[in-house]
């Protein structure tokens, strides 16, 4: 047993870290792992993959997401801040190499191949465009410099022709609306905000008119023709409250991305209403436990980050899970550590150990009288 004398770093990390998070996020992972594993086993057959075979990637995304959160944890925001710079840059360029040279995945470039392995550069960058916007913001606040809002909206604008180039509209309106939620959050001129109310309905508009796929997925939401939505939505009806039992799941087998874009109808249906209602109860331990901290800081940089983490946490879980409900039209957007995926579930955890950083209670040991005991 670990005692709060102790000032070993695995102590100190201990009674440091918010612990509901933390938690939180732990028990997600291991939901992810017994939810992959019953949703994948028709898709392994499919494929004419060995048994398990998704499972055993699962669990190997899961350890290295999970180491990569504790190291995280341990930086403090200057590391943070400089760390995001560094891996945002590399993004920037990958979301480039993507456009031209990308893997090309259901009409998509979206991914790219790093030792026989894809990754999607747009799931990464998202939490560190979060630091840095924040970093941005919290400048132009304190200096009333506005080139730093200017450097905001330049960062926003590139990235979103990026991501519409590759094209992705659902990591767009989700990216776009965290930057939106940043500006609000710092304060901005009621003309700006004016402007941004429309900004996200015209890039839909847009995207419906140019790109097909769009087209095609906003047209079967409106008249209900979208197959995978109905077939959805039919295991949320025979799902019940318990459901029909781990592995006994028939509709899944019609659904292609169950074990991803449609990981929440799996678990309803095998699992029942209870187990999606106490899914939903953890995430949003997490996103309220991180604005209730977010509240009680005096610095605007942590104010930012930290409630705009969460706020990533909680939207990219409402558009899957009201996609998987048929009341948005469907949007390849994984259910954050619960879908399968290297770049989700490592992304996500990117997110949580930032989270963990952020709101842990510093404590400085240079005055002798200072005592652990009192961090509770």
């Amino acid at each position: 047993m670990l005692s709060r004398s102790d000032r070993s770093n695995l102590s100190i990390w201990l009674w440091t870290i918010d612990k509901w998070i933390f938690f939180s996020f732990f028990t997600l992972l291991l939901l992810g792992i017994i939810f992959i594993l019953t949703s994948s086993s028709t898709l392994e057959v499919k494929l004419n993959k060995e048994n398990y075979y998704f499972s055993i990637k699962h669990v190997v995304f899961v350890t290295f997401s999970f180491l990569i959160a504790i190291i995280l944890s341990e930086l403090n925001f200057h590391k943070i801040k400089l760390l995001s710079l560094l891996c945002f840059s590399l993004l920037i360029a990958a979301l480039f190499y993507c456009i031209q040279y990308g893997a090309d995945i259901k009409g998509a470039k979206r991914w790219i191949e790093i030792f026989n392995q894809s990754l999607q550069p747009s799931e990464f960058i998202k939490p560190f465009f979060i630091i840095i916007n924040a970093w941005l913001l919290t400048i132009w606040k304190s200096t009333k410099k506005n080139k730093f809002l200017i450097l905001s909206i330049l960062s926003i604008i590139l990235i979103d022709i990026m991501l519409l180039l590759q094209p992705d509209l659902g990591m767009t309106l989700l990216i776009t609306t965290i930057w939106i939620f940043q500006l609000l959050i710092t304060g901005i001129p009621m003309l700006f905000f004016i402007f941004l109310i429309f900004l996200i309905p015209t890039v839909i508009l847009i995207a419906y008119n140019f790109y097909s796929h769009v087209y095609v997925r906003i047209n079967d939401f409106i008249f209900g023709t979208n197959f995978q939505a109905n077939q959805a939505l039919k295991l949320f009806n025979d799902a019940g409250y318990f459901g029909k039992g781990i592995g006994e799941g028939s509709l899944k087998n019609n659904l292609p991305d169950a074990h991803t874009d449609f990981i929440f109808s799996v678990i309803a249906e095998e699992f029942g209403l209870i187990v999606c209602l106490i899914i939903i109860l953890i995430y949003a331990i997490i996103i309220l436990r991180s604005i209730i901290i977010a509240f009680n800081c005096n610095d605007v940089f942590q104010i930012l980050s930290i409630s705009s983490l969460s706020a990533l946490i909680g939207i990219q879980s409402l558009i899957h899970i009201t996609s998987n409900l048929s009341l948005i039209p469907t949007k390849g957007m994984t259910l954050p550590l619960l879908s399968y995926g290297g770049s989700s579930t490592i992304s996500a955890a990117i997110v949580i150990g930032f989270l963990l950083s952020l709101t842990r209670k510093r404590i400085d040991f240079s005055d002798a009288s200072i005592k652990i005991e009192d961090y509770k």
